[in-house]
């Protein structure tokens, strides 16, 4: 199950304001209260409580800022810490600067659907991402990915080729959202899996996903013909093997780490200040390089994102060499083609460290 909330980020400093979290497969608000907390210019605490054991959020959370700029998660606080969900979120605007921001909040909650497709896969360090775009009425390749598009805003997508992907990695986007029809307006859309219809096949893993596409002002669903990007890693050992599999069975510290990297290899670091550097290479238009070992040698592979800011881009991140484990390859394209944006890096760090 996903599950999302809608920000203002104009709410009163210093103090919560409450929210009204959906799952996506329901336009009635959970019963589970939630809250935000305005800490600072550009910076705020969203906090979940209620039913959320269980819930690996460092993987399938994903924040979006409703107008200009971007929004990230840099820290998550898991439940064997705290009596529910925090998440500390960081708001730019485009020049970089702290900022105030309206912004989407979702994640995948590990419920019984989610925790019985928990197996093991290829062998460890075997690892890459993989993504494509679901257009109006398409039902993709019969050989790789199909799609269908049965009603608005809902999303059958079949991953038959797919062995050990993990069901919290999946990070689903819309791109640029159309009008409705009877008004005109372009809503802000917010996609999110149900977990009703993950299919785990005979060995465990990922066969099918549902995806629902709401109005993240109204609850009520997207426009038909909605485009969107599915992202998921996959290949991943999470028997434990590896250990990769800790970051979201048993581990109790758990670290978000999130970067925002710009073609000018300029990075925007919101978390604790830690050792090391990030670089960034840009070899083509929309090919980037991300080393992130000296900083971060112990990357949890099945939360590995790449998220490109504006609705126009897609970016998916791998890694090339699994015996370097920390440098990264990422590549940004749009329709038309390859294409420079700035995009966010997300992981989680096997180390513990917060």
């Amino acid at each position: 199950m996903s599950v999302f909330a809608t920000v203002a980020g104009n709410e009163p400093a210093g103090r919560y304001t409450d929210l009204s979290p959906l799952a996506f497969h329901s336009s009635v608000p959970l019963d589970m209260p939630a809250h935000v907390r305005h800490d600072a210019t550009g910076r705020y605490s969203v906090f979940f409580s209620g039913p959320h054991l269980g819930t690996a959020p460092t993987a399938g959370l994903h924040v979006r800022a409703m107008t200009d700029g971007n929004c990230m998660p840099f820290d998550g606080i898991t439940p064997s810490r705290h009596p529910g969900l925090q998440i500390d979120v960081a708001c730019f605007d485009s020049a970089g600067r702290p900022a105030d921001r309206r912004f989407t909040i979702a994640y995948n909650a590990r419920g019984a659907a989610h925790g019985a497709m928990v197996s093991a896969a290829t062998a460890p360090g075997a690892v890459s991402s993989d993504w494509r775009v679901a257009e109006p009425q398409d039902t993709g390749s019969a050989a790789r990915v199909a799609y269908t598009h049965p009603s608005p805003g809902q999303y059958i997508v079949d991953l038959p080729y797919l062995p050990g992907t993990a069901p919290e990695s999946f990070a689903v986007t819309a791109l640029a959202p159309i009008a409705e029809a009877a008004t005109g307006r372009i809503p802000d859309v917010v996609c999110g899996t149900t977990g009703r219809a993950l299919i785990p096949g005979d060995a465990g893993p990922v066969r099918q996903i549902s995806v629902i596409c709401r109005d993240a002002v109204t609850g009520g669903m997207a426009p038909g013909g909605t485009r969107i990007h599915v992202g998921y890693t996959r290949g991943v050992n999470l028997a434990g093997a590896s250990g990769v599999g800790e970051a979201y069975l048993t581990a109790p510290w758990i670290s978000t780490n999130t970067r925002v990297v710009l073609p000018n290899s300029a990075v925007h670091d919101p978390g604790p200040v830690t050792t090391g550097a990030v670089a960034v290479q840009r070899h083509a238009t929309g090919q980037y390089t991300v080393d992130i070992a000296n900083q971060e040698p112990d990357i949890g592979y099945a939360s590995l994102i790449a998220t490109a800011n504006g609705s126009t881009a897609l970016c998916r991140v791998w890694v090339p060499d699994p015996g370097r484990p920390g440098h990264l390859s990422v590549v940004c394209r749009s329709h038309a083609g390859p294409i420079d944006t700035s995009f966010h890096l997300h992981f989680v760090s096997k180390k513990g460290s917060v």
